[in-house]
């Protein structure tokens, strides 16, 4: 089984340069204990590795360095993913549809922040995590004006899928909801958007 764990980062860590937004790091568990190893924060920019002190930080901190096998798998992991996200995406012209409004008003709605898409040249594709049958999901576009620019679309497509225990079921289970489900079940989209903001 896979998940996805988001922690603060350590003390020792929190005076130093650090890689933010977009690192990418395995982690290994060993018994009750987790082992944090960091890569680097983009996974095509040469320019992007760690420093000699963010590596010193790192290693102070306790945190390994990874093999190149293990960031060849992990980039080419990642690659796969992105290149998921881009097939299962619409055009403008079929979100507009989608939509029921016309190809000028979705190209307003992504510069607006209420639409959320990834451009490459002059084209732009809506990932399909933010439609349903019949639209969109309920208030993300009030989520999406709150995300920080700069994350990945794959951070992004991962934040919404991910269960999060700020965003519980209203039963005696109180049990995680992703934030597009926790939209989904028709529940007050501030309390994503807040979440969003903070990442």
């Amino acid at each position: 089984m896979e998940r996805q764990v988001e922690f603060p980062l350590p003390a020792a860590l929190k005076g130093e340069r650090v890689p933010r937004n977009g690192s990418v790091a395995l982690v290994d568990v060993e018994g009750s204990h987790l082992k944090l190893r960091f890569l680097r924060p983009s996974l095509t920019d040469e320019s992007a590795l760690l420093t000699q002190p963010e590596e010193a930080a790192l290693a102070r901190g306790g945190v390994q360095q990874v093999s190149a096998e293990e960031l060849r798998l992990v980039e080419g992991q990642a690659a796969a993913a992105y290149q998921q996200l881009r097939t299962h995406s619409l055009s403008v012209e079929d979100a507009a549809q989608r939509l029921g409004v016309n190809a000028s008003r979705v190209r307003q709605r992504l510069a607006a922040r209420s639409l959320y898409g990834l451009k490459e040249g002059n084209a732009w594709q809506l990932p399909a995590f933010q439609f349903v049958a019949d639209g969109l999901v309920p208030g993300l576009d009030v989520v999406f004006r709150r995300l920080p620019a700069d994350l990945s679309p794959l951070a992004v497509a991962r934040w919404l899928a991910t269960p999060n225990p700020d965003l519980t079921t209203r039963d005696d289970d109180e049990r995680p909801l992703s934030p597009r489900q926790w939209l989904l079940e028709g529940n007050a989209p501030e309390a994503a958007a807040a979440l969003a903001a903070a990442l």
